[in-house]
């Protein structure tokens, strides 16, 4: 997981934030990272943290090294490196190579699945299964794993190499909770050009009988007359609009976004 400093410290794990309340916001300097890809899409894992697909913009990162994992399919998954440092953002920018045909006779690999809670059904690639902390042996190429949960389904999707061992955190979907992600993606990965609207500092969306009204720079967003507090605020990276992961998937309904 990754350790947060925006707010206090946030731990995020896949769908989840949880924040833990610190003395001070000034006692930690914290930095980000823009990660782009070519191809573009690839998703993206910050030390073992699935934060969305490239590019994405993450924030309130710890000062210091952390590991960056690039995943797509029909691509090398690729580690890469990156260094934050306080009140800067970094930029981090991979071209993936193409992966070799799959040999029919390659050796398989392995997904491990961590943190589904007592009472989950799993489905791997359309197969139930009920083997948490277990390692299953599959064939290399890309796979599904969906959790069902009395609060809803999570679904994630991964790539698996040759003897090689996957590992897939899964976080069951808390309705109504006080916290958020911290990163942003581009808006129109999610909605319609004209779905969304900038003047000035103003942002304006108008989808699926929703209306979000919010500004640049500011973490407070009015959704359907309510104000919600996110963890990120919208920016405008390479000329484009990136608004709260979060608020993306509350407008769409898309928790799984990888396409």
């Amino acid at each position: 997981m990754i350790a947060r400093c925006a707010l206090g410290i946030a731990i995020i794990s896949l769908a989840v934030t949880t924040s833990v309340a610190s003395p001070s916001r000034a006692e930690t300097a914290c930095g980000g990272v823009y990660i782009t890809t070519l191809p573009s899409g690839a998703n993206v894992w910050i030390d073992g943290t699935f934060v969305g697909r490239a590019p994405v913009l993450v924030d309130a990162l710890l000062p210091g090294h952390h590991a960056v994992t690039l995943t797509k399919s029909g691509w090398t998954a690729q580690e890469v490196d990156v260094s934050i440092n306080p009140r800067e953002v970094a930029m981090s920018s991979t071209r993936l190579a193409e992966a070799p045909e799959p040999d029919p006779g390659a050796r398989p690999g392995s997904v491990l699945v961590r943190g589904a809670p007592a009472g989950a059904t799993l489905a791997l690639d359309g197969g139930a299964v009920a083997a948490v902390g277990k390692e299953l042996h599959v064939p290399p190429g890309s796979h599904e794993i969906v959790m069902t949960t009395t609060r809803g389904r999570t679904t994630r999707k991964f790539v698996v190499l040759p003897d090689t061992t996957t590992e897939v955190v899964l976080d069951e979907p808390r309705p109504g909770g006080d916290s958020h992600s911290a990163v942003v993606a581009p808006a129109e990965d999610y909605l319609p050009t004209d779905a969304f609207s900038v003047v000035g500092k103003k942002i304006v969306v108008r989808y699926a009988g929703h209306l979000v009204v919010a500004h640049f720079g500011v973490a407070d967003v009015k959704l359907d007359g309510a104000i919600v507090t996110f963890d990120s605020a919208p920016e405008a990276i390479g000329g484009k609009l990136y608004l709260p992961l979060e608020l993306l998937q509350q407008l769409t309904g898309d928790t799984s976004k990888d396409r």
